[in-house]
């Protein structure tokens, strides 16, 4: 959801401003003229009306509609002759599916954002007006985009709350619920082993590494009970990794281990999956633990990927990957 408002607020402010840098495609839109008729002009009235731009929807591009084409140029800082040729056209049907994106995304069901106005997008638009206050004439005129956009921001703002509020709890059981995956003694998690460190390449560290010295055959334990979802030989440097799937929801990756667990398996807290294995780079053994909140799908390692849900940066990981830092308190 949270990312769906923003794209809809990313959509108000940038998008009918994007599609001016990118040249019309010959013939994708004809120049409508005083005099033009036909279905291209009843969409440019009909959407020229729907925005609050005036004029009346007969199929005939006569002077109110040169008029409503011309103010709309001048507000959007498009050129100013009151003729609409492609880039008019475009900048005009961005801004209607603009609205009807946001209708969508805030509940208020306008169809298919096509960027056509129509009687879905009227009525949604009443709704909203209605809900918001303001006069409802079903036109998405300044005051009601204006109000749209605000909504919008609210939304997200709620959301973002919640989901603060959502992961706040989630830490807060896991710290009561779950135990250390390590019981032996390991150097403190600082430099390239904190989650977030950034490699030469730009990439980020999407975990935490205990570095247990000289531990190869150490035991690591699940954290909690779950199912065994993957089981790898070559995770990193000669070295193996075990995905569980817990029965919270969450997912954990065990890396740089030797699995002692097969995939499928039901595993309970404090069972011994796995054992520290030598990476064969410089011989160093190291539980490398990452934490996904089990809300997206797909691979976990998801190369190039830059868009999260809980983290920023650039970690080639799934959308869901949380920050594993605050399960060291289990281990003090």
């Amino acid at each position: 959801m949270k990312k769906t408002i923003h794209r809809a607020l990313l959509a108000l402010s940038m998008l009918a401003a994007l599609l001016l840098l990118i040249p019309a495609r010959a013939g994708a839109a004809e120049l409508l003229r005083p005099g033009s008729t036909g279905y291209s002009v009843r969409v440019l009235q009909t959407n020229l009306k729907g925005l609050g731009y005036g004029g009346t929807v007969t199929g005939t591009f006569d002077e109110k509609t040169h008029a409503a084409v011309y103010w709309y140029q001048s507000s959007r800082g498009l050129g100013v002759d009151g003729i609409a040729g492609p880039e008019t056209q475009n900048t005009l049907k961005a801004d209607m599916k603009e609205v009807q994106e946001g209708l969508n995304t805030l509940g208020y069901s306008s169809g298919t954002a096509d960027g056509i106005y129509g009687a879905n997008t009227a009525s949604a638009i009443t709704r909203f007006q209605k809900a918001e206050g303001l006069s409802a004439d079903g036109i998405a005129g300044s005051r009601t985009r204006s109000a749209l956009k605000l909504a919008l921001e609210e939304a997200e703002k709620e959301e973002e709350a919640t989901e603060t509020d959502s992961l706040a709890a989630f830490q807060q059981y896991a710290l009561a619920n779950w135990s250390a995956p390590i019981r032996a003694s390991f150097l403190p998690v600082t430099g390239g082993r904190t989650f977030g460190y950034r490699r030469s390449d730009g990439r980020q560290h999407a975990a935490i590494d205990y570095y247990v010295h000289n531990g190869a055959g150490t035991p690591v334990y699940a954290m909690t009970s779950g199912t065994v979802t993957g089981v790898s030989t070559t995770f990193y440097a000669g070295t193996g990794a075990v995905t569980v799937q817990n029965t919270d929801g969450s997912v954990i990756r065990y890396g740089e281990i030797k699995a002692a667990v097969k995939n499928g398996a039901k595993v309970k807290k404090g069972q011994v999956i796995g054992y520290l294995a030598a990476n064969t780079v410089d011989g160093g053994t190291m539980l490398h633990l990452e934490l996904y909140r089990g809300d997206a799908s797909g691979l976990l390692t998801q190369t190039g990927n830059t868009s999260y849900t809980y983290v920023s940066g650039r970690f080639n990981r799934r959308a869901d990957l949380l920050d594993p830092t605050f399960l060291l308190a289990l281990s003090e």
